[in-house]
C-alpha cells in the first residue's frame, strides 16, 4: 500500500507525531517493549522529510542518532500548547474524578454502608453531584482552599 501526501499534509503529520511523542517520551523513550514499534513508525515517517522539503523540522540526535523533532523559536508551538492543554485538563479531570470518588467512599462509611449497599444508579448520581461540585469549585478557586490532611499513621 502506498500514501501519498503533499507538503502541507506531510509536516501536519510530523506535528501529530510531535505530539504523539511528547506523551510516549514522558515515561522514557523507547524503554517501554510496547512502545518500539511506535518509535520505530516515527523513524520511518521522520526519515522522509527530505523528501517533501521539510528538513527544517526535523533534527538527527548526536547522541542515539535517532531522528527527533526540531523544536526552537521558529518552530510552531501549536502542539506545544494542544500538549499543555491535554495535561492541564486531564490533572483537573483527574482530581475531580478521585476526590469524588475519595468522598462518596467517606459518606458510604460514616453511614455504615458497603459501596455495594447503594444501587448503581444513586451512586452514580450522587459521584456526578460531587464531581459537579468540584468542577465548579476548582473553576472559580483553582487549588485554593484544597488542603491535605495527614491522619496520625502520616498516609493521606
Amino acid at each position: 500500500m502506498k500514501i501519498e501526501f503533499s507538503r502541507d499534509e506531510y509536516r501536519a503529520l510530523v506535528e501529530v507525531f510531535s505530539l504523539t511523542g511528547m506523551v510516549l517520551d514522558a515515561y522514557g523513550r523507547g524503554q517501554v517493549p510496547e512502545k518500539k514499534p511506535l518509535y520505530e513508525l516515527e523513524q520511518k515517517i521522520y526519515a522522509s522529510c527530505d523528501d517533501f522539503g521539510s528538513g527544517d523540522l526535523i533534527r538527527r540526535d548526536e547522541r542515539s542518532n535517532e531522528l527527533a523533532r526540531k523544536w526552537d523559536e521558529k518552530s510552531s508551538q501549536q502542539m506545544v500548547r494542544i500538549y499543555d492543554q491535554f495535561v492541564d485538563d486531564a490533572f483537573w479531570e483527574e482530581l475531580i474524578i478521585r476526590m469524588a470518588g475519595r468522598d462518596l467512599q467517606a459518606e458510604m462509611t460514616l453511614a455504615g454502608c458497603a459501596e455495594d449497599a447503594l444501587a448503581e444508579e444513586k451512586w452514580q448520581k450522587r459521584k456526578s453531584a460531587l464531581e459537579l461540585h468540584y468542577e465548579n469549585t476548582f473553576r472559580q478557586h483553582g487549588l485554593e482552599g484544597v488542603r491535605l490532611v495527614h491522619d496520625s499513621e502520616g498516609s493521606n
